[in-house]
């Protein structure tokens, strides 16, 4: 209209008349194709997990439905068939998607009728979540539902095409794309939603953590292994001292076995230690020293307690050695009363007594 108007005549703003003729004519309103798209416009990442939505109906596929659930922050993708689209249907499976992961923040759906109902807006409305609808016939402003409900119908019909389960078919394929990483998030959505990959076959090829440490604590238990120490309740024994004024090793007995290798103990003082059986050491009843006294006049009282037996020395006497020999003087002491000290009548210094001890200590009872 333009080019044929200009080789006939000419008026000021006669491109604009011509457009304003056009613009009226109501055919070619009717006709006339669609603007140019608008420039791309994502939706917000949401940093928390689930707590952005989108929903989607696919079907009808072999006349069933399928309710499409995509997880925006991990991608993660859920298709629960169904067999109408009602309003009960949908909140029916969002309450046990709700029970397995929480409620969300936010839902986006389009216009279908079970999403645009009062029922539907009800449920959401009675636990916290807001609803975005997107405009109508404008799948795009939907587009990551859109997406998931094209990749779920391609599985459908490749599953058809081979004759296998529809069932068994999206089970697999979930599965496997819950465990691949994917392009936008660059994560596997299982390990952004939920934290960890989930377990597979394949997993088998790879040894497992709790196999392979146990079987190291094995050799290290085989390479040191030595025959476990007991001792029994009542037997004399040397435990560890860890107070600051002790000296390294106590004195005490086994009061009860607490364990495999732990024991309570009592020391000499009187105190009730528990101890490992590292921190114990076995002890014989010794015959020991208990009183050197040397009186005013100069005479030695020394008294040897052993178990059963007190024994008296005097300087005079001599003992059978440990390798079995004897003196040649004076034969072995007699026993005495545990309770009365024996009494070395001798004017000699207390070095005497000193060497009566040495010989006490080759006795051999």
């Amino acid at each position: 209209m333009k080019q044929i108007a200009r080789n006939y005549v000419w008026w000021d703003n006669i491109d604009q008349d011509i457009e304003e003729v056009a613009r009226e004519c109501a055919a070619c309103r009717q006709l006339r194709p669609a603007p140019p798209a608008a420039p791309l416009h994502s939706w917000a990442w949401p940093a928390e997990p689930w707590s952005w939505l989108h929903l989607a109906f696919l079907g009808p596929f072999s006349n069933q439905y399928y309710l499409i659930l995509i997880h925006a922050h991990s991608k993660w993708i859920e298709a629960e068939k169904v067999n109408t689209t009602s309003a009960v249907v949908v909140c029916d499976c969002l309450r046990r998607h709700f029970a397995r992961f929480g409620l969300p923040k936010r839902l986006v759906s389009d216009n279908g009728p079970p999403f645009s109902s009062a029922a539907f807006a009800e449920y959401l409305k009675s636990n916290g979540i807001e609803h975005t609808l997107v405009p109508p016939y404008h799948p795009s402003s939907n587009g990551a539902a859109e997406n998931a409900v094209r990749t779920i119908k391609r599985v459908l019909k490749k599953a058809e095409l081979e004759r296998e389960d529809s069932n068994k078919a999206l089970s697999r394929f979930l599965f496997m794309y819950r465990n691949t990483e994917q392009s936008t998030t660059g994560r596997e959505p299982a390990v952004a939603l939920l934290g960890r990959r989930l377990r597979g076959r394949l997993d088998l090829l790879r040894p497992d953590a709790a196999e392979r440490v146990r079987g190291r604590q094995l050799q290290l238990e085989a390479r040191a292994a030595a025959p476990l120490r007991v001792v029994r309740g009542g037997q004399p024994v040397l435990l560890r001292d860890y107070s600051t004024t002790g000296d390294k090793w106590a004195e005490g007995v086994v009061a009860e076995r607490l364990g495999p290798v732990s024991y309570s103990v009592k020391s000499n003082d009187g105190h009730m230690h528990k101890r490992h059986i590292d921190q114990i050491l076995a002890r014989k009843p010794r015959h020991s020293l208990s009183q050197v006294t040397i009186g005013q006049s100069g005479d030695v009282n020394l008294k040897v307690t052993s178990p059963n037996v007190t024994f008296g020395c005097d300087k005079d006497e001599s003992f059978d050695s440990a390798e079995g020999g004897s003196g040649p003087a004076s034969p072995r002491a007699a026993p005495l009363s545990p309770d009365s000290p024996a009494t070395v009548d001798n004017t000699r210094p207390h070095r005497d007594a000193i060497t009566c001890r040495d010989k006490l200590r080759k006795v051999k009872y």
